[in-house]
C-alpha cells in the first residue's frame, strides 16, 4: 500500500523538482520515504523507498555516485531525488543514462526546497492511501464474513466477490472444475490448461497469471491457489482482461480466507455424511444385520433404496505396498499412502457415476467397494444378464484406464460378484467379489477383472487342498506328462472338446482343424487314458480335472 512515483512528484516540494531520467519507472510504489548521506549505501536501503540526498559524502565520486543508483536499484528501491546543485553541480551524464538502463526513476530537487516540503507530503499520502486500504479491507471482511455466515455456500462467495472487484470470478476445486461462479453465465466446463501452465498453477505458493481455455475462448485469468495447512481444496481465479489493482488482492486476500474456510465445513459435513454412510455399508457387507427390514429402514434414512437387486464390485490396488515403499522416510510413506487412496476413490467415484449416478461405494484401506443396482428389467435371465455384464465390464475397463492414465505405475484387480437379490444377500455376494480377485490374481496374476460365475468352480476345488492334485493326477496323469508328445496340444483338444459338451463339428470348427484329424486326437486321449468320453461321468470327472489342473499349476 503507497502511491506511485507519478503521483509523488504532484505532492509538496516535488512539485519543483524535475524527472531527469528512468522515466519508464514512473509507476513504482513508494512505500517509505528517507533522508541518506553516507559513503556507501548497503544495508541503508529497503525496497519501495523514495531516498531523498544531497549526496554530500560522495560529491566527488562519479562512481560512488552510480552505485548507490545501482544499489537502490538492486533492493527494488522506487526513486532517487537529489539536490544536484548544493554539492555536485552539474547532473553526470552516466547517472541519467544508468537510470535510465535502471527504469529507476533520477529527480532532481531545486537547492531552495527543504527536506520535510518533500517527506512530509509524501508520508501523508502514504498514509492515507494505507488507511483508505484497511478501511477497505474491513468492509471486505464484514462483507466476506456476512455472507459466510448468512449463505455459507460458494456460489455466494463468488457473488460477492465479482461484486466487490467488478470482475468475473470462478471457484474451482484442486482439478480447475468450477464449483461457483460469477460475473458471467455459469458453466460447469472445466478450466482446459497446457501442461506447463497446469504444472505452474500446481507448484506455484501463491496467485498466478495463467493463460486457459474456457468457455470456448482463450482468457487470462489469476489463479490463486486456497490452502488449508499444506493441502490445496482449490483455486479462485479472477479475470485479467485489465491488471488488479491493489485493492483488488486486498478483496481477493480475504475472499481466499473465507472460501478456505467453506470448503473445510463443507468437506466436514461431507465427511460426516460419508462416515455415516460408510458405517452403514460397512455393516451391511460384513452381513451384521439381522433383520431385513432394519437394514431397509436405516438405508431409507440416508436415501439409499435397497428394495432393487444389487452387484458387488470390488476394486483393489494390487502390490499397494511395494508401490508405497518407493517413499524415503515414514512420513513420506504415510503422505504418499494418504493422497494415493484420495486420488485412487475420486477415479473410481468419477467412473462408476458416469455409469450409475445410485452407485454407492466405500473405500476399506487400499481397495474400494461399489454397490451397483441391476439395470433392466428381469435381471435373471440368461440375455439381460449377459447384456448387463457386459456394462459391467466396460465400467471395470474404464477404472484400469483411467487409474492407468493418472497414477502412474499403479494397476488395479476388480472382482464383480453374482446378483443379490435381497439386502440381505449383500454380505455374501460382498465376498464373492473379494473372492474373485484372490482366485483372479492367483490364475492370471495382477491387473485382472474376474466375476464371480467365472472362478467359482476354482473356488470350491481350492477348498480340497493336496487332495485336488491327487485327484488332478488320478484323472489326467497318464496325459499330463513330460513324455507324452504333443501333450498340450492334446489337453487343449479335451478342454474345448468338453466346452463343446461333446460336439464333434462345433469342437473342429473352434480348434480350426478337420473333423477326422479331431476325431483320431480323441480316439489317441481315449487310448493314453483309458476312458470313455462319452461316458458323461468321464466327461465330468475329465471338466473337474482341467479345472484342477490351472490351480495346481497356478499354485505352483
Amino acid at each position: 500500500m503507497g502511491i506511485t512515483v507519478r503521483e509523488a512528484l504532484k505532492l509538496g516540494g516535488l512539485q519543483r523538482a524535475t524527472l531527469v531520467a528512468g522515466k519508464a519507472g514512473l509507476d513504482r510504489v513508494i512505500k517509505y520515504v528517507d533522508i541518506l548521506e553516507v559513503p556507501d549505501p548497503r544495508g541503508w536501503l529497503r525496497p519501495n523507498e523514495l531516498l531523498v540526498t544531497t549526496c554530500y559524502a560522495i560529491q566527488n565520486d562519479l562512481q560512488a555516485q552510480l552505485n548507490l543508483l545501482q544499489e537502490l536499484a538492486r533492493v527494488e528501491g522506487a526513486a532517487l531525488a537529489i539536490k544536484f546543485g548544493r554539492f555536485i553541480g552539474t547532473i553526470p551524464e552516466e547517472m541519467c543514462r544508468l537510470a535510465d538502463r535502471l527504469q529507476l526513476p533520477l529527480i532532481s530537487v531545486p537547492n531552495d526546497v527543504p527536506f520535510i516540503d518533500i517527506t512530509h507530503p509524501v508520508m501523508a499520502a502514504i498514509i492515507f492511501e494505507q488507511s483508505k486500504h484497511l478501511e477497505y479491507s474491513e468492509k471486505v471482511h464484514r462483507k466476506l464474513t456476512q455472507v459466510a455466515l448468512e449463505a455459507s455456500n460458494l456460489q455466494a462467495v463468488a457473488q460477492a466477490l465479482a461484486a466487490l472487484i467488478e470482475r468475473e470470478v470462478v471457484i474451482c476445486n484442486e482439478e480447475l472444475k468450477p464449483l461457483a461462479e460469477a460475473g458471467k453465465g455459469p458453466s460447469s466446463e472445466p478450466f482446459q490448461l497446457s501442461p506447463e501452465a497446469a504444472r505452474q498453477v500446481s507448484l506455484s505458493p501463491k496467485g498466478i497469471e495463467v493463460a486457459v481455455w474456457h468457455k470456448g475462448t482463450r482468457q487470462r485469468y489469476f489463479a490463486t491457489p486456497v490452502e488449508v495447512r499444506g493441502r490445496r481444496y482449490g483455486y479462485i481465479l479472477v479475470d485479467m482482461q485489465t491488471p488488479l489493482s491493489e485493492l483488488n488482492y486486498i478483496a481477493l486476500e480475504h475472499a481466499v480466507t473465507v472460501t478456505a474456510l467453506q470448503m473445510v465445513k463443507e468437506e466436514a459435513v461431507a465427511e460426516a455424511q460419508r462416515s455415516l454412510r460408510r458405517d452403514f455399508l460397512e455393516d451391511l457387507i460384513a452381513g451384521a444385520f439381522r433383520h431385513r427390514e432394519l437394514a431397509i429402514s436405516r438405508a431409507e434414512a440416508l436415501g439409499i433404496c435397497l428394495e432393487e437387486p444389487k452387484v458387488i464390485m470390488a476394486i483393489d490396488i494390487d502390490n499397494f505396498a511395494d508401490y508405497l515403499f518407493k517413499s524415503r522416510s515414514p512420513v513420506e510413506y504415510e503422505i504418499s499412502a494418504e493422497r494415493l487412496k484420495r486420488n485412487f476413490h475420486r477415479i473410481v467415484n468419477s467412473c462408476l457415476m458416469a455409469f450409475d449416478r445410485r452407485a454407492l461405494t466405500v473405500q476399506r484401506s487400499d481397495s474400494v467397494v461399489a454397490i451397483l443396482p441391476v439395470t433392466g428389467k428381469e435381471p435373471y435371465k440368461r440375455d439381460n444378464w449377459v447384456k448387463f455384464r457386459r456394462e459391467l465390464q466396460e465400467v471395470a475397463l474404464s477404472i484400469q484406464g483411467k487409474i492407468a492414465q493418472e497414477l502412474k505405475g499403479v494397476t488395479v484387480s476388480i472382482g464383480i460378484s453374482s446378483i443379490a437379490a435381497e439386502p440381505m444377500e449383500i454380505g455374501v455376494r460382498y465376498q464373492e467379489a473379494r473372492n474373485a480377485i484372490r482366485l483372479a490374481r492367483r490364475l492370471k496374476g495382477k491387473g485382472t477383472i474376474a466375476f464371480w460365475e467365472d472362478v467359482e468352480i476354482y473356488s470350491v476345488l481350492g477348498q480340497s487342498g493336496e487332495a485336488l492334485e491327487r485327484f488332478c493326477q488320478s484323472v489326467l496323469g497318464p496325459l499330463d506328462r513330460p513324455e507324452v508328445k504333443n501333450r498340450e496340444m492334446l489337453l487343449e483338444t479335451l478342454r474345448v472338446y468338453l466346452e463343446c459338451q461333446g460336439n464333434v463339428l462345433a469342437t473342429a470348427e473352434k480348434l480350426y482343424i478337420h473333423r477326422n484329424t479331431l476325431r483320431y486326437r480323441l480316439k489317441r486321449i481315449e487310448e493314453i487314458l483309458g476312458r470313455d468320453l462319452k461316458s458323461p461321468d468321464e466327461r465330468l470327472s475329465l471338466w473337474l480335472a482341467l479345472k484342477a489342473r490351472v490351480l495346481v499349476r497356478a499354485g505352483q
